[in-house]
């Protein structure tokens, strides 16, 4: 196997135990080492510490080393040592040649963020398109000026001026109502996308922050949903625009009138009142400017802000997913992204404290490299478009050619299996181990073509994307419609209502594997919290186990068939994995010494516990 005999460490539980301001370091060394050491930086010079070997289990090492946490963040990586050559082992693996500190582990100083986080699972959705009050399709008789009444089986318009005023009549009561369909898919998160008052239905160009749109229900259609969704045990996070208002915003209007007011500082006007910056120069959406303390005070820092005002209170939201989080606090040479994020960090655990609650969940929206906006203690996730989401798009690609990559007019790209691996573990080698488990898998979003039609409108690959969702490190994240096997080809088509009128329109094999793999993953510890070991990646295949605690989790993905591949005893710490879950062409099995050998004759995938 291509990786089995590389040296390993990630930052769980197995590999990292923090103690009086000191972090105990274990690296796994297959076959053993002249010597490890553990190389840190002092005051920008980098220092080795001696790891010493703590035992050997069929010819695999454990060597470990104790390290000085430094403040906001301690970064590291190996130097294994085997006669005259060094291998350095970071987190995007190992490596035969120098590396920079880039891709080295981090911890995080200060408090963790939300321990359930982890072990959670993500449902968004959209409330315009999810469900209505009752269950009607005609296109909404009442509706607001700028809206453009659908039926409930029209078809969203792709990216285009109209858009985003398409209104089909969802409402946060309608959400409450389909409760029982997310409970037995086994989410545990309710993610809703803007719910307050603006003139389009994707309500990203809010008019105030001050109350709940009335067409989705009011403020008392949300308390409600929230009451609702904690009675199943469920929690809700809302979605928090800090980067921008919308035009038609209060701030904005009193900016606009009067520049001497306190608002007018909220803005970058470049000519009072009609040159200002909009996001990527939408002015329809004026970007906010953080360098206003008052700005500060009414979205995070003031008991009445918006960030508290809806975490507090009777059914209080459980947290807030950032919109356009990576472009926050930034505007040309100004960049105040990490103190913003930080203070909004630190203010939701002031509120946490008071209330007496397991913590709230701040997940960032970042379609890029996140890494540098991670190093500190501030967004506790992201939204890992770029770790996730577009490796696993360019490994199972068969979508027609209207699906885009990112804005580009190109193909989406098509990459083997070992491709994906390695985006993967380079994206991913940005962001500390904490960040990366309180960050979300998606195979779709509100902002993306739906993964049903990535792959082609094949159930199978599409099921193999989900077994990838549900055991790589990172919470899985469910778009609306995704579990029936909805399609779309941009993120405008791929609003599409859900179908509820139209049971005989859902794929109840998918509906079924998202469910049993939910579930197993609620099941295995090592899934939620566990480490994660690549074993092999080919052009058809990859293959990994998750650890934790004795507990070995052996996941095999592949899109075709490919040349076997064995796993020995000593690459799965002596387990004999068995399946738990399998689907399509992926064949588990025995080398007769102990070990596993794993193929396929076509797409599928094979979950095997252990331990």
């Amino acid at each position: 196997m291509k990786f089995a005999g590389d040296p390993h460490h990630d930052g769980s539980p197995d590999h990292v135990r923090v103690e009086d301001g000191q972090a105990v370091l274990r690296v796994r060394v297959p076959g053993g080492a002249d010597a490890v050491y553990v190389r840190v930086v002092e005051d920008g010079e980098g220092v080795l510490v001696r790891a010493e070997e703590a035992g050997t289990v069929g010819g695999t090492a454990w060597f470990e080393a104790s390290v000085a946490l430094r403040p906001v963040v301690t970064g590291y990586r190996f130097a294994v040592v085997r006669g005259a050559r060094y291998t350095w082992l970071n987190q995007e693996g190992a490596h035969g040649h120098e590396v920079t500190d880039a891709g080295d582990f981090r911890l995080l100083a200060g408090p963790p963020p939300p321990a359930w986080v982890p072990g959670t699972s993500v449902y968004q959705v959209f409330p315009d398109r999810f469900a209505r009050d009752d269950d009607s399709t005609d296109p909404p008789a009442e509706h607001p000026d700028w809206a453009l009444p659908r039926s409930w089986d029209d078809e969203p318009e792709g990216l285009g001026r109209t858009a985003s005023l398409e209104y089909f009549g969802g409402t946060l009561d309608g959400v409450r109502r389909r409760l029982d369909h997310l409970a037995r898919l086994g989410v545990e998160v309710v993610y809703l996308t803007p719910v307050f008052p603006a003139r389009s239905t994707h309500r990203y160009n809010a008019s105030t922050f001050s109350e709940v749109d009335p067409l989705l229900g009011g403020d008392r259609a949300l308390r409600e949903l929230v009451r609702a969704a904690h009675e199943r045990g469920m929690r809700v996070m809302g979605d928090l625009t800090t980067n921008h208002t919308g035009d038609a915003h209060e701030w904005f209007r009193t900016a606009r009138a009067d520049p001497d007011s306190v608002e007018a500082g909220f803005y970058y006007f470049t000519e009072h009142p009609d040159d200002y910056v909009g996001w990527l120069g939408v002015r329809t959406l004026p970007k906010l400017d953080y360098a206003s303390v008052e700005l500060r005070r009414r979205v995070y820092g003031a008991d009445d802000s918006v960030l508290v005002r809806w975490l507090t209170g009777k059914d209080p939201v459980d947290g807030w997913r950032i919109d356009v989080a990576n472009m926050t606090g930034r505007h040309g040479a100004q960049d105040l992204n990490r103190e913003v994020s930080g203070e909004i960090a630190a203010r939701m655990r002031e509120v946490d404290a008071a209330r007496g609650g397991d913590g709230s969940w701040l997940l960032a929206e970042h379609f890029h490299d996140a890494g540098p906006d991670t190093h500190h203690d501030g967004w506790h996730g992201v939204m890992n478009y770029a770790g996730f989401t577009r490796p696993v798009w360019s490994w199972l690609n068969t979508a027609p050619e209207e699906v885009k990559y990112l804005t580009t007019r190109a193909p989406l790209p098509r990459n083997g299996a070992e491709d994906a691996v390695r985006a993967m573990r380079a994206a991913n080698a940005g962001l500390p181990w904490r960040v990366l488990t309180h960050s979300v898998n998606a195979l779709s979003t509100h902002d993306s073509a739906r993964f049903r039609t990535v792959v082609g409108g094949d159930p199978l690959r599409h099921e193999v994307g989900v077994a990838a969702q549900v055991t790589l490190p990172g919470a899985p994240f469910l778009f609306a419609g995704d579990e029936i096997g909805l399609e779309g080809h941009d993120g405008e088509n791929a609003r599409r209502p859900m179908p509820w009128h139209r049971p005989g329109a859902w794929d109840r094999g998918i509906l079924d594997a998202y469910t049993r793999l939910l579930a197993l993953r609620r099941e295995l510890p090592a899934l939620r919290t566990g480490g994660l070991r690549w074993l092999d990646a080919g052009p058809h295949h990859m293959t990994f186990v998750r650890t934790l605690a004795g507990q070995v989790v052996l996941v095999h993905l592949a899109d075709g068939p490919h040349t076997p591949v064995a796993a020995a005893p000593a690459d799965l710490d002596a387990a004999r994995p068995e399946a738990a879950a399998s689907g399509g062409g992926v064949r588990l099995g025995t080398d007769g010494a102990g070990g596993v050998v794993l193929g396929a004759d076509g797409p599928g995938y094979v979950i095997a516990v252990g331990g």
